[in-house]
């Protein structure tokens, strides 16, 4: 008899998870992965210092012309190097996308998430999560950390020079390039066979997405 009770109990206080829950919970798992992984780390901060040359090198030089289409100029190269600066530190979010599936495969980890009572779309959802989030995170830091170099070489005014609607749309368009270009890899990811055959469609996807938001904003 209390065996049966104990057992109904169970039973009774068991609350199947959610998509959402069971989604952030696969997101973190993969965040926690791309975020311990070193050469993510490294190559971050390798973008961080090059963005520092680049402000120097590039944005300097253009401020020195005072007049009026001279600042101009270099308002518009800023917003271009804004876009720069957002997708630089966000392109590993493709690589890690393009690895979740067939890497997974070839490693013998998927195949026990299948089994789970984690659907598919959940399953997709929280791997996509997991790549794009901590790519964003880096893209974050990497705009604050070019608006502090600005601020802090040229003046707290020479950020007042940057075209505001370009601005937005450059930051708008940071997110959704990176959500599109995972989701993409993640679905190619699910397709292949090996993991070598996913990262070259993905290097295929990062020249598409470096290309196309240049000739946008031009």
């Amino acid at each position: 008899m209390n065996t049966e009770t104990q057992s109904y109990t169970a039973r009774a206080t068991y609350k199947k998870a959610s998509t959402p829950q069971i989604t952030w919970l696969i997101a973190r798992r993969q965040m926690l992965e791309a975020i311990r992984d070193r050469s993510t780390l490294i190559l971050s901060g390798i973008f961080l210092a090059f963005q520092t040359v680049l402000v120097l090198i590039s944005v300097g030089p253009a401020l020195q012309d005072h007049t009026l289409a001279g600042l101009q100029k270099a308002g518009f190269l800023m917003a271009i190097y804004l876009l720069f600066v957002g997708l630089m530190p966000a392109t590993p979010a493709i690589g890690i996308a393009s690895g979740v599936f067939a890497g997974d495969k070839e490693r013998g980890s998927l195949t026990p998430l299948l089994v789970t009572p984690a659907s598919n779309t959940a399953i997709f959802a929280g791997k996509v999560l997991g790549a794009v989030l901590p790519a964003l995170a880096y893209a974050v830091i990497g705009i604050l950390v070019y608006f502090a170099e600005i601020t802090l070489l040229y003046g707290p005014a020479t950020l007042a020079l940057l075209p505001i609607g370009l601005s937005i749309l450059i930051l708008l368009l940071i997110p959704g390039i990176v959500l599109f270009g995972a989701a993409l890899a993640s679905v190619i990811s699910s397709r292949v066979r090996t993991f070598q055959s996913a990262q070259n469609y993905s290097s295929l996807i990062l020249f598409v997405l470096w290309t196309q938001p240049r000739t946008l904003v031009h």
